[in-house]
């Protein structure tokens, strides 16, 4: 049998707003850091909710190059999936200067950080 709700604790309304990569960036990185979700992050933040304990995290702060290269990183992120999302939409090939930059990009990354799993 299928447990029943509450009907106050169901979450069935949506919120929508727009950030900038680096908003995007500091947001998923303050929730982590926090041990939430982006969701619960949000909801705590903006009605004042009781935060749950954060989980315990052991991870050093990054050196500045390191957060630098990370923005960077993401911001390339970006720009491929966005690259992809179109393709994908339109069902048309990638564009051709796409798999020279894709091994560039997997060449940089192996040697900065090692191979990857």
């Amino acid at each position: 049998m299928a447990r029943t709700k509450d009907k106050s604790t169901v979450k069935d309304r949506h919120v929508s707003f727009r950030l900038s990569v680096e908003e995007h960036f500091r947001l998923m990185d303050k929730a982590q850091r926090s041990g939430l979700s982006v969701g619960d992050f949000v909801r705590a933040r903006s009605l004042g909710a009781r935060k749950r304990k954060p989980a315990t995290v052991t991870a050093m702060s990054p050196l500045p190059a390191d957060l630098d290269l990370a923005i960077q990183l993401r911001k390339i992120g970006v720009n491929v999936n966005q690259i992809a999302h179109h393709c994908n939409r339109f069902q048309v090939p990638p564009p051709a200067e796409l798999e020279p930059l894709l091994r560039d990009i997997r060449r940089l990354l192996t040697a900065s950080f090692g191979p990857s799993g």
